[in-house]
């Protein structure tokens, strides 16, 4: 799920970046087209005593390279939205500074992201919670429904009802996990 919309979040800032890249190098041939002109203009005007002057800004070449923009960690968004995606499936207890401020950025740009994350964390900790009973596994779910309905997010919403769907089998998993317990002490 939350692997499913950081892909979303990718194709969609792969697609910008190659607008963008279209876009700079139709500006970079409306340069080229602008400087010819002027060039023509300029000797039809002043025949052989017009030179071009050494002054002022150097025109772009049309070979210049595209650069795309970068966010505040030095990385492009494409990068980053790379770099993030076995950091979406750890804690965030687990994150280095430099996936904490990943993190915060991509967070900041794509609030639904940080939506699914945090529901998908929440998820996990109910399973992660070994004093959890049959019952109060139970009443987490009922919790974790709830927060669910006030997402808009359709992968997270599929999540709910197959484990609505398979409630049953999935709380039998907390139960035989209790009696493991039991058995052990």
């Amino acid at each position: 799920m939350r692997e499913e919309i950081r892909l979303r979040l990718k194709r969609e800032a792969v697609k910008d970046l190659d607008r963008q890249k279209a876009e700079f190098r139709k500006y970079l041939e409306r340069l080229a087209v602008q400087r010819k002109r002027y060039r023509l203009r300029m000797k039809a005007e002043y025949g052989k005593k017009w030179r071009k002057s050494k002054r002022g800004k150097k025109p772009k070449r049309l070979n210049a390279r595209f650069e795309p923009p970068r966010l505040a960690n030095d990385e492009t968004l494409v990068e980053a939205l790379t770099k993030c995606r076995k950091q979406l499936s750890m804690s965030r207890e687990k994150w280095s500074t430099t996936q904490e401020k990943r993190a915060k950025i991509l967070f900041e740009l794509y609030p639904k992201l940080e939506e699914a994350y945090n529901l998908i964390n929440s998820l996990r900790a109910i399973f992660r919670n070994k004093k959890l009973t049959k019952e109060t596994a139970k009443e987490k779910f009922g919790e974790w429904y709830e927060k669910v309905a006030a997402c808009t997010l359709r992968e997270i919403k599929s999540v709910r009802d197959t484990i609505k769907f398979y409630e049953d089998e999935i709380l039998n998993y907390f139960s035989k996990r209790q009696k493991m317990l039991l058995q052990n002490l």
